[in-house]
């Protein structure tokens, strides 16, 4: 791979040892997929960051390159727990005082310490700038919902890249690699729980494969969001294109491949009788924007029945406060910083109802509790609270 020669001084070690270990992790990321060159990029986001899933090898990784200092806007995924409600949440004081050690670190280094996995809620990208995300939910909707450019980074090779300000030339961040391979139609009406599950069939289905989809009737932004959630939970999917509804769709082709999906191919995903009595109840995977907090504050029953847990930014939760205090009020509780994925909280309850694809992916893993968990829509989960 080509380097200028200040690249050259950086991976030489001239600008020190933590940036040196930067450019050490994104040369042999380019060597390794045949990059000619690094490029700018305008923003990065770096995920793992909960100390659930980094443990103490973890962070002994982030402190190796915590003496250089972000170069782009950076931004990061959930942690373990609300930073304001960690003892409501029954986090431990050990798992706390690791917890914000990894945040205090990322907040020296420049980081915006808005935990979220929407880093696009807070900023959108503009179609065509390059960026290094990690957090797969929020490469699918940069690529295919806003048009930016970005591969689905590992945390490591995000946080080098951060530090850097470039990333390898290949894969997403070259055009002619977002045409699709495959046209998909898809033969229902789409709503949130149709859409998340046509989600993980295609992500389990395609592979790495970037699809092109017709529906029958223009899918609303949420949908858009859970399907492409769940099609990088459950696959490798990259990016999608929707044909007359995401930016690139006319530049995307047809695809060598054909197929047609039904009712049927997704209904194994979603129960069409609830059981009896869940534990809890989640929603916010990925976070939800200050607009669905609104219009699932609008749709709750008066009290809810069961433990309903709901996951924000801080960002978010702040920008729609009215209708946070609402849903609280109807015995909601809405946490911002984490997920129902990353937090250790949601061990106590087995059985977890939910809207949301990726999360149903992630939570059945034994990793993630193991849980059972079924996926119904908004509206039906709010009859079902009542």
């Amino acid at each position: 791979m080509h380097l200028t020669r200040e690249e050259e001084k950086a991976l030489e070690g001239e600008l020190g040892p933590a940036v040196r270990k930067a450019y050490e992790i994104l040369v042999a990321l380019g060597d390794m997929f045949g990059a000619e060159r690094l490029i700018p990029i305008s923003g990065a986001h770096i995920s793992g960051l909960s100390y659930r899933t980094l443990g103490d090898h973890g962070v002994h990784f982030i402190k190796t390159l915590s003496g250089a200092r972000f170069r782009v806007p950076t931004t990061i995924n959930p942690i373990g727990f609300d930073v304001c409600r960690w003892r409501e949440m029954s986090i431990s004081d050990e798992f706390y005082e690791k917890q914000t050690e990894v945040l205090d670190i990322f907040r020296r280094m420049g980081a915006n310490p808005v935990c979220t996995c929407t880093p696009y809620h807070i900023h959108a990208p503009r179609r065509g700038e390059h960026l290094a995300y990690a957090e797969s939910s929020a490469v699918v909707y940069a690529n295919s919902i806003l048009g930016a450019m970005t591969n689905r980074e590992g945390g490591p090779s995000a946080l080098a890249a951060a530090i850097a300000g470039k990333t390898p030339l290949y894969g997403m961040q070259v055009p002619e690699n977002r045409k699709a391979r495959c046209r998909v139609e898809v033969l229902f009406t789409p709503n949130h729980a149709r859409c998340s599950a046509l989600g993980l069939y295609l992500g389990a289905t395609l592979g790495d494969a970037i699809p092109i989809i017709a529906f029958p009737e223009r899918p609303d932004e949420t949908c858009l969001k859970l399907m492409g959630a769940a099609m990088a939970a459950s696959g490798s999917v990259p990016m999608f294109h929707v044909e007359g509804v995401t930016p690139e769709w006319k530049e995307a082709g047809e695809g060598e491949e054909r197929m047609a999906v039904g009712v049927e191919d997704v209904e194994g995903y979603i129960e069409s009788s609830l059981p009896p009595e869940v534990d809890a109840v989640v929603i916010g995977c990925p976070h939800l924007s200050p607009g669905e907090l609104a219009a699932l504050s609008r749709i709750l029953p008066p009290k809810v029945r069961l433990p309903l847990f709901v996951f924000t930014s801080r960002w978010a939760l702040e920008s729609a406060r009215d209708a946070v205090r609402e849903m609280e009020m109807k015995g909601a509780r809405v946490y911002a910083d984490t997920c129902m994925v990353v937090s250790p909280f949601l061990s106590p309850y087995r059985r977890i109802l939910t809207n949301s694809g990726k999360a149903y992916n992630y939570l059945r893993m034994r990793k993630f509790g193991g849980h059972d968990v079924w996926i119904a829509d908004a509206e039906t989960i709010a009859r079902y609270l009542s």
